[in-house]
């Protein structure tokens, strides 16, 4: 259960720090981040923005649904789609509360030379709820998974996180108050599972995958 713990309070700080910053006013490095992130020459940006779209809600929901089938498949068990689901749904549940309590523009309707490269996003920008699913939805089925598609997993996160900066619908504190939901949800959902299932919640990047105590 130590990983989960850890996932979970580092998640909390995570978190934390970041509505903190943002409610106090946003540093400086945040808008200069954003702007390093989103403001690249058209010739790279031919190449990152079909790239960046592959992580845009319909591309999340079909990674999310092939990682909770391959787990499913391979625990022989519904339990990680059950899992999973419940991971993100909780984690966009949250972060839209969060949303509506801090009131944040979005970086394209604030910064000067901002790049809009989607349709205008609604709701406001913090945190990432793009970010808190993926992340959320990543960790809690990693027991399930072998770990190279457990690191496939985390990277896709991250890369759904860039995705939003680069996209122009969030600053860099979004994405980390995003990631620091998505990590408290998905290291809660690992206690949880942990529990039903009889067996120390330990992601399979950190190790092999956890087996069943058939004596119990």
């Amino acid at each position: 259960m130590a990983t989960a713990w850890m996932l979970l309070g580092a998640g909390v700080v995570v978190f934390g720090l970041a509505a903190v910053l943002v409610h106090n006013g946003a540093p400086a490095w945040d808008a200069t981040w954003f702007r390093a992130i989103n403001e690249t020459p058209h010739a790279v940006a031919d190449v990152l923005t079909p790239l960046a779209r592959l992580f845009s809600p319909v591309g999340l929901a079909v990674a999310v649904a092939a990682a909770a089938i391959a787990a499913v498949v391979r625990s022989r068990s519904v339990l990680p789609l059950l899992v999973g689901a419940s991971a993100g749904g909780a984690a966009w549940l949250i972060a839209n509360l969060t949303k509506a309590a801090a009131d944040r523009p979005r970086p394209y309707e604030v910064v000067a030379g901002a790049i809009l490269r989607q349709s205008a996003a609604h709701g406001t920008s913090f945190p990432s709820t793009h970010t808190a699913v993926a992340v959320a939805a990543a960790i809690a089925v990693l027991p399930f998974l072998p770990r190279p598609a457990a690191w496939g997993a985390i990277a896709f996160a991250v890369c759904v996180g860039w995705s939003r900066i680069y996209l122009g619908v969030h600053y860099p504190l979004d994405v980390l108050g995003g990631a620091g939901i998505g990590m408290a949800v998905g290291g809660a959902a690992l206690l949880v599972l942990g529990n039903l299932a009889g067996w120390p919640a330990q992601p399979s990047v950190a190790g092999a995958s956890p087996d069943r105590d058939e004596g119990s």
